[in-house]
């Protein structure tokens, strides 16, 4: 009777064993799904791309600022390289490769500023903080809440929550956005006001929003400069006649 009872108690052992086992397997598969196919946006210009997840691995391309790729699942350490995290993506052209994960926000979507924005703490008004992002910005969307969005600006240089309706994310608005930020801005910002008009008539975005705000800057300057021009004539005047 007792070898009978060991056998059964065996048995019930063995059939729990591979119930665990399937149930495992399942979430395990389940889990990989989940992390499979999730868009990914740059929101930091030359992001390198490479065949292996390692500094020394051959150079196959690089992510522009505001590109989209798709995250495959996969995330490796570089051990050698200060611990440095690749994701393995899949490029728009079909490329599969791995890409430095500090400019990479997985499950983001590119946006830019309409306007000039208040960054908050959490998705309320009464946590407003010191900072700004500002008209024109790329930002990369990681939450949305109600009419809040929780963003990461560009080089993850600031982050926080800001009102859903001061952003677009039109691919044009944002193309032309990039665009100026490369060849029509300063190191500290500013528009490079005389290239305003050249840079108008050759850009390929003409639906873009942006458009009637650089004419408008380009606009204010002009009058500035006017009233400047004018101001030095009469102050001119005002010495020859005394």
């Amino acid at each position: 009777m007792k070898k009978i009872n060991y056998l059964i108690l065996i048995l019930l052992a063995f059939v729990y064993a591979c119930g665990g086992s399937s149930e495992n397997n399942t979430k395990q598969e389940s889990e990989e799904v989940t992390l499979e196919n999730k868009q990914t946006v740059c929101i930091w210009n030359g992001v390198p791309v490479r065949e292996t997840p390692s500094k020394d691995g051959k150079w196959v391309s690089s992510i522009s600022l505001g590109e989209t790729v798709t995250f495959l699942g996969k995330v490796a350490i570089d051990s050698l390289d200060r611990n440095r995290e690749y994701l393995y993506v899949e490029l728009s052209d079909g490329k599969v490769a791995w890409a430095n994960s500090y400019g990479l926000i997985v499950d983001g979507k590119i946006a830019v500023l309409k306007e000039d924005a208040p960054i908050y703490k959490r998705p309320d008004l009464l946590t407003i903080t010191e900072n700004t992002f500002d008209r024109m910005d790329v930002l990369a969307i990681e939450e949305t809440k109600d009419e809040w969005i929780k963003v990461v600006g560009e080089k993850k240089k600031l982050l926080g929550w800001i009102k859903y309706n001061t952003v677009t994310e039109s691919k044009e608005d944002i193309a032309f956005s990039i665009m100026v930020s490369k060849e029509l801005k300063e190191k500290d910002g500013s528009l490079i006001l005389d290239k305003i008009e050249e840079f108008i008539e050759k850009t390929p975005y003409v639906n873009s929003i942006f458009i009637s705000y650089l004419k408008e800057a380009l606009a204010e300057s002009k009058i500035i400069e006017e009233i400047a021009t004018e101001e030095i004539i009469e102050e001119s005047d005002s010495v020859t006649i005394e």
